[in-house]
């Protein structure tokens, strides 16, 4: 078998038949099955995370895990920062995710599948899909918050500068990040950095959708009728009015990947 060749050993593969059932399935095994031989039932999110995993060992990539965290007040902030990134970061903040798959996931559906991932609930976490067992690295820096700005004096315009040297400072935090997990190979910057915009700007990454808000609501693309009104919010600096939702969604949109 292909997958035995790749393990490189007989006690290599028959120790991954003892691996979870959505790790043999992201390793090539097929679909995991049950004692009855019918495919294994499993949550929407950790079947994302699988797939997500099997498409970046298909393509001989890294995976990286955008982390949501568990508390729904982090996941605005996180979100929010997470589009700043992707919606306005430079070419050398974006070329690194050029070369990796990404997925938006919880730590505990990610430690489903990666038992290695660690604990706590940094910023991204890396999954070198090609080693045995799975090794997964933690990236994690203390990003500048927007706390406070709604009691900011000053003028529209001053209020304006002062959102946008938050934003550049996060920005510049995470593609730092970036670079320092992923590589930061200066080759064809423009290029990969415009092949991410395509594949994670205009398209949410799989496991959240795209989403603006406008600090009266919460409108989440590609879903009609959301309903996520809730005037009052109150300022939302430009630069983070396109973010990562990671809520669930109903209405007639497509899922996420």
């Amino acid at each position: 078998m292909k997958r035995r060749r790749l393990l490189g050993a007989t006690a290599a593969g028959l120790a991954a038949t003892a691996w979870p059932a959505f790790l043999r399935e992201a390793f090539g095994d097929g679909a995991a099955c049950d004692e009855t031989g019918k495919p294994a039932a499993a949550a929407g999110a950790l079947v994302q995370v699988s797939a997500a995993f099997r498409r970046a060992r298909q393509a001989k990539r890294a995976l990286l895990v955008f982390v949501i965290p568990a508390d729904d007040g982090a996941k605005w902030e996180r979100g929010h920062a997470f589009g700043e990134l992707l919606n306005f970061g430079a070419d050398r903040d974006l070329a690194p995710l050029a070369g990796v798959e990404v997925v938006c996931a919880t730590m505990a559906d990610l430690k489903k599948l990666v038992p290695s991932a660690g604990d706590g609930e940094p910023l991204l976490v890396v999954v070198r899909t090609d080693k045995v067992p799975v090794a997964a690295t933690q990236l994690d820096v203390a990003l500048p918050s927007y706390e406070g700005m709604r009691l900011m004096t000053g003028n529209r315009e001053e209020l304006l500068k002062r959102d946008d040297a938050i934003a550049a400072k996060r920005i510049g935090a995470l593609g730092a990040l970036l670079r320092k997990g992923l590589g930061a190979g200066a080759d064809n910057l423009e290029a990969r950095a415009a092949s991410v915009r395509a594949r994670l700007v205009k398209a949410p990454p799989s496991g959240a959708h795209w989403a603006i808000a406008s600090g009266c609501g919460t409108e989440v693309e590609g879903v009609d009728e959301t309903g996520l009104m809730a005037c009052g919010m109150g300022h939302v600096p430009s630069k983070s009015r396109r973010f990562l939702y990671f809520f669930a969604v109903e209405g007639r949109g497509a899922p996420p990947r």
